[in-house]
């Protein structure tokens, strides 16, 4: 307000500026001028003018407040402009082979934006990790986050058709145990994955899946039943081109599980900058939309 009233010559017109009325703006430089115990403004029915004291308070201030206003102007023009870095967090599996494609098509279409990627299985607290977004199936309770659904994962189990050509196709939970399965052990986890599966009567089981080879990623088991050596579970978009074309086939898919949602989150703060709203409605658009 002492600027303001510096400015415009008068309470009442700084009011005016300010949206306020000149008594406000009378009370505020009055302790302002009790806080620096001088005058600050000559006031009569005639006059109205800094002090000496006055112009030197504002001849320091007013470059200050100059700098603030430019640097609020080049963080807008940033925002607008849709540059800068975000800091995604993602799973592992899922986030490199389904998300990346799309975030480096999006990098192509905005140059000016930077993604720091962490690729992370661990449900983090995005905002006291200091991440922009996160991508997940899992968010923690936090009611700073907004979470939007990206995709519907389905999970189950497959097998090459010429593996099943060779050993059969499993007709029941049971006969599972009569097949060579790749065993998925994450790292991390500290034991094996096991299958989550429906039985006859639709509750949901487990089955600890046997088999003589044991992998850290669902690629490496992914690599390994393309090449024949048995069942492997893992989420289908992991094989949907193979599917298309027969190669692979869907195993009891009657006992899969109910499907997962993976979701977009981010806080719920109001002013998002314009680098992370654009990822958000692009990922929405280009996934969510598009999603079987």
């Amino acid at each position: 307000m002492f600027i303001a009233a510096a400015k415009e010559g008068s309470f009442s017109g700084a009011g005016r500026k300010l949206g306020v009325s000149a008594s406000a703006v009378s009370k505020s430089i009055s302790a302002l001028e009790m806080q620096t115990g001088t005058r600050l403004f000559h006031r009569s029915t005639r006059q109205f003018s800094l002090t000496e004291d006055g112009q030197i308070l504002f001849q320091k201030i007013s470059p200050l407040l100059s700098e603030i206003d430019n640097s609020i102007e080049s963080i807008s023009q940033k925002n607008q402009q849709a540059k800068g870095k975000l800091k995604i967090n993602l799973p592992d599996s899922f986030g490199r082979e389904f998300v990346l494609p799309h975030l480096t098509t999006f990098l192509k279409a905005h140059e000016g934006i930077e993604l720091d990627l962490v690729f992370d299985d661990r449900t983090l607290n995005i905002v006291e990790e200091g991440f922009d977004i996160g991508i997940g199936n899992k968010i923690n309770e936090d009611s700073r986050l907004i979470a939007r659904r990206l995709y519907t994962m389905q999970s189950g189990i497959f097998a090459t058709r010429k593996y099943c050509e060779t050993f059969g196709v499993p007709a029941s939970l049971e006969d599972l145990r009569l097949h060579n399965c790749v065993v998925y052990n994450p790292l991390g986890l500290g034991q094996r994955f096991t299958w989550p599966l429906l039985n006859d009567a639709k509750e949901q089981i487990r089955i600890e899946p046997k088999g003589n080879l044991t992998v850290s990623s669902i690629s490496a088991a992914k690599a390994a039943m393309l090449q024949h050596l048995g069942l492997a579970y893992m989420g289908r978009w992991h094989v949907e081109s193979e599917l298309s074309t027969g190669e692979v086939i869907p195993i009891l898919p009657n006992h899969w599980s109910t499907p997962s949602t993976v979701w977009l989150y981010y806080s719920s703060k109001a002013h998002l900058p314009k680098r992370t709203r654009l990822l958000i409605d692009y990922l929405v658009d280009n996934i969510a939309q598009n999603a079987s």
